[in-house]
Parts: C-alpha cells; sequence; structure tokens
C-alpha cells in the first residue's frame, strides 16, 4: 500500500494518542491535579500550597477580622500562632479539622497531597 498523505496523517494521530496514553498513564488524578508523579514531594506541595493556603495566608487584603498568619519559617519556631507545638501532627490536625477562620481541608485534599505540603512547609 502506498504511503500517501491521508495515511502519514493517520499514522500520526495513532503515535499521538499512543504517547498521550503512555505519559498519562502512570500519573493518578490527584498527581495530574497537583504536579507529575516523578516531581518531588516539595515541589507537589508548593503547588498544594499555591491553590489551597496562598489565597488567605500570602494575601494583605482579605476582610476577616483577624488576618491568617503568614507560614514562612512555621516550622522554625518552637509553637504555632495557636499556641500549640509546631510539629507536623499539630500541623495536619489544623489542616483536616480547619481552626477559627480557617477551613477544614480534609475532603478536599488526600493524604499525599497533605504529606507534600508538610514537606514543602518545612522549607519556607
Amino acid at each position: 500500500m502506498p504511503i500517501t498523505r491521508r495515511n502519514q496523517t493517520r499514522n500520526g494521530l495513532w503515535s499521538a494518542l499512543i504517547l498521550l496514553t503512555l505519559a498519562t498513564s502512570g500519573c493518578s488524578r490527584g498527581n495530574l491535579d497537583y504536579g507529575p508523579a516523578f516531581a518531588s514531594a516539595e515541589t507537589r506541595g508548593s503547588v498544594v500550597y499555591e491553590r489551597n493556603c496562598a489565597p488567605c495566608h500570602e494575601t494583605d487584603n482579605l476582610t476577616l477580622l483577624k488576618q491568617p498568619p503568614k507560614l514562612n519559617g512555621i516550622f522554625k519556631r518552637e509553637t504555632l500562632p495557636s499556641g500549640n507545638p509546631a510539629t507536623d501532627e499539630q500541623v495536619r490536625k489544623t489542616i483536616l479539622s480547619g481552626r477559627a477562620t480557617m477551613p477544614p481541608f480534609g475532603r478536599s485534599l488526600d493524604e499525599k497531597q497533605i504529606d507534600d505540603l508538610l514537606r514543602y512547609l518545612h522549607t519556607l
């Protein structure tokens, strides 16, 4: 069968479809939303932070009675702004359950995303 322009186009489309399938087959839905599976935990955590935390913790113009604390250096202190110890366990509890005006993220973030977020917060 001679190679025609139509056959070349069809072969190109099949090749693109196969490459797309291979590229996404190792990624979960969460990883597609928060970075590729091969990205570092800190990189994925930074995406979680930017999408879920930064809108409140990195702005100064919220119309709240109390501004959310800045999270830079959160693990370099002995205590959190709440007075609780600055530990992964306490920060995880706050992320899952919320606190004061902060909503809970227990239903919107999975365990891996929270783990990645904690890893990222340690780098701030």
